[in-house]
């Protein structure tokens, strides 16, 4: 048991630094200019370990992809918990906001370099529509609940602003090694996100 254990271990390190390998690279270089040595040379293994676990650099990077859009599955699956009592969007306060804030916040900084990767502005196009689309879903799905017919292309128009402002503020708290503690953060975001949807109601 202790054994594979440490396997287990030994396999999620290598995949790990494989993974960043290509985050690193990416900074510099579109997908299709990076070859599996490089990825290899930075990681500091070989091609027979890096084809162990991928097919290509494809393969890899569309796990990646994958990875990231089950992580925002889990927040989504937080964060509807709190709206179960909810029967309007209004009734949402600043401390639900916080709640739902701080589940992406936490989980954006516990994967920090994941997060990075995403928002890095060398990945590919498909990659910010990808991101610009599991967003919306989320918060869409969150909400739906709690959001009157009436209110849904209101919703649809405030989301623009929101992604938009969301993404800029959590790619600069990253970049700058998250210098905010994360529950500020969500407190900040709780703030943002309760004066846009409160202003449905608003006649």
């Amino acid at each position: 048991m202790a054994e594979q254990k440490r396997e287990d271990r030994r396999k999620s390190y290598t995949k790990k630094v494989i993974r960043e390998s290509l985050y690193e690279l990416m900074k510099d270089k579109q997908i299709d200019k990076i070859t599996v040595t490089q990825i290899c040379e930075k990681a500091d293994v070989n091609r027979s370990t890096f084809y162990s676990y991928y097919t290509d650099i494809y393969d890899l990077h569309q796990k990646i992809i994958k990875e990231f859009f089950e992580m925002q599955q889990e927040v989504v699956n937080k964060s509807k918990n709190i709206l179960e009592s909810k029967k309007n969007l209004t009734q949402l306060t600043i401390d639900d906001y916080s709640e739902i804030a701080y589940a992406y916040v936490r989980t954006v900084k516990e994967n920090k370099e994941l997060y990075k990767f995403i928002f890095n502005q060398n990945s590919t196009s498909s990659i910010h529509v990808s991101f610009g689309k599991v967003f919306y879903h989320m918060v869409h799905e969150i909400l739906s609940p709690v959001l009157p017919e009436e209110h849904i292309e209101s919703f649809r128009i405030s989301f623009n602003f929101i992604s938009g402002g969301t993404t800029s503020m959590l790619m600069d708290w990253l970049t700058k090694d998250c210098p905010i503690p994360s529950k500020r953060l969500a407190r900040i975001l709780a703030h943002y996100y309760y004066g846009v949807f409160n202003s449905f109601a608003i006649k």
